[in-house]
């Protein structure tokens, strides 16, 4: 061998072990449900992964974890889910030990709403303060785990927290003018959407989306129904339309379907700002006619 190709050869081999991995500070994050998903995006931007479990090809109200989900699991180095209370199918896998887990429900400054006595509203994610609560909790625990990029996490959160402000003044914004407050929605998943932008007086078809009203329910809701005439109904791709059409027995009403989840919002970090804004539009096509 030649010097000048021995000294290549060290040279190259010298640099191999210097350079650092390109993959070796990435964070992996599985999030139960793709709203999370879409949040945690906004955070850990370009210095690693975020999968869901609960994609687009599935309903967050019946799902079957596939081998490829576990495996996300398996290889999460971060976990986020809502909490055991609404992810009955996951407590097994996020309460197991040996991984950081961010309980939402559980996070200073995140807001439950009830439902009832014995219900509470999963759907936290709809409230920008709240989203903003679970940015905080998750930039905290990716700084523990990620401490090059310790700084870089405190910069995408305050951009996550610039754009969720300028997003929720373009929602106030577009709402202010709605005059009609007499709409429908197939399921009661909007509280915390409703509390903070004031488009109250929705009534709900089913209170659960995983229980089909009894017949006494669903007279009541059609009394309720015609004393209101509503002029429109919020529905989700995977509502029930036979329930829906027999429930409205003929109401004109007009149907809009809301991406409540995400599903149809491209990856990146401003794609929870634009569920946020893409659910308001949704109430705005339902409201200003």
């Amino acid at each position: 061998m030649s010097l000048s190709k021995f000294i290549t050869n060290i040279f190259l081999l010298t640099f191999c072990l210097s350079a650092p991995s390109a993959t070796s500070a990435e964070i992996n994050i599985t999030t139960s449900i793709r709203p999370l998903q879409l949040l945690a995006q906004a955070i850990i931007e370009d210095r690693g992964t975020v999968r869901t479990l609960i994609d687009a090809q599935d309903s967050a109200h019946d799902f079957t974890l596939t081998p490829s989900d576990r495996l996300n699991f398996e290889t999460a180095d971060l976990l986020l889910w809502i909490s055991p209370a609404f992810e009955v199918q996951l407590a097994d896998l996020f309460e197991s030990k040996g991984k950081p887990v961010i309980t939402a429900a559980n996070l200073t400054g995140v807001s439950v709403i009830s439902l009832s006595a014995n219900e509470l509203d999963p759907h936290l994610w709809l409230s920008s303060s709240n989203a903003l609560a679970i940015a905080a909790g998750l930039t905290q625990e990716l700084q523990q785990l990620d401490l090059e990029n310790h700084a870089d996490y405190q910069k995408a959160y305050t951009r996550f927290e610039s754009n969720l402000n300028s997003t929720r003044t373009a929602i106030e914004d577009l709402l202010s003018d709605l005059v009609t407050l007499d709409y429908l929605v197939f399921h009661n998943a909007y509280q915390y959407f409703v509390n903070e932008f004031g488009v109250r007086g929705g009534l709900a078809l089913v209170q659960n989306a995983e229980v089909q009203p009894s017949m006494r329910e669903l007279l009541i809701f059609r009394n309720r129904v015609e004393q209101f005439s509503p002029s429109c109904i919020l529905l989700e791709p995977d509502s029930d339309l036979q329930l829906v059409a027999t429930a409205l027995q003929g109401q004109s009403a007009s149907r809009v379907t809301v991406d409540l989840m995400g599903n149809e919002i491209e990856d990146g970090v401003s794609a929870f700002s634009e569920l946020l804004l893409g659910v308001a539009e949704s109430f705005h096509r339902c409201l200003a006619n």
